[in-house]
């Protein structure tokens, strides 16, 4: 599933005071698992964004920067206290998935909104005391995203984004607006600056 994104300037159609708070941030537009990125949490009423690492300790596999839709709520699961208490938005501007090819290698595809706005992902935080980590929740897949993937990102409307960090929103089907897929050049392979994100 997706372990790589970026966070970039989405223009003028973001959502008023929060993507001005976002932009302060620093870090690599560039986000790898294990990396640092930026969420929005909502504390007392405010959204707060924060820098922390992707993806949650596991004993087994070290790093897990994805929680399936479909365990979150599993009473002895890893993900239950996070879904109950830990909850944020992770605002990406493209993520990529890799295609196995049939005679071997893979293809890099970049995932976006049509009008380059940012896509709001559902996600948990949890503080340890090695700092602060957050992990995305994906779904199953759209048609259109199973070409190359069997997952996809919980992509959620910023309103629908606000009930979710409220805890209105437990459930998480396909995104079904509209995203443009493209075979590119793989992002790992291009320079990125380790400046600010915007």
């Amino acid at each position: 599933m997706c372990n790589t994104y970026n966070i970039r300037d989405a223009g003028k159609k973001e959502c008023g005071k929060i993507a001005e708070k976002v932009k302060g941030f620093k870090g690599a537009p560039l986000v790898r698992r294990g990396g640092q990125g930026v969420v929005v949490r909502q504390v007392k009423g405010e959204l707060v964004p924060e820098t922390m690492r992707w993806g949650f300790d596991h004993t087994q596999y070290k790093l897990v920067n994805n929680a399936r839709s479909d365990s979150l709520a599993r009473s002895n699961g890893m993900w239950a206290e996070p879904l109950a208490e830990r909850r944020c938005l992770v605002p990406i501007s493209e993520f990529y998935e890799w295609q196995e090819l049939p005679h071997g290698g893979k293809q890099p595809y970049e995932f976006r909104k049509p009008d380059g706005s940012w896509l709001w992902v559902a996600g948990l935080y949890e503080h340890t005391d090695r700092g602060s980590n957050y992990a995305t929740i994906t779904t199953g897949p759209t048609p259109q995203v199973a070409k190359v993937h069997d997952r996809l990102l919980a992509v959620v409307e910023f309103e629908e984004g606000l009930a979710f960090l409220r805890g209105e929103k437990n459930d998480f089907t396909p995104y079904n607006g509209a995203l443009e897929l493209r075979s590119c050049v793989s992002p790992l392979r291009r320079p990125h600056s380790q400046g600010e994100l915007f």
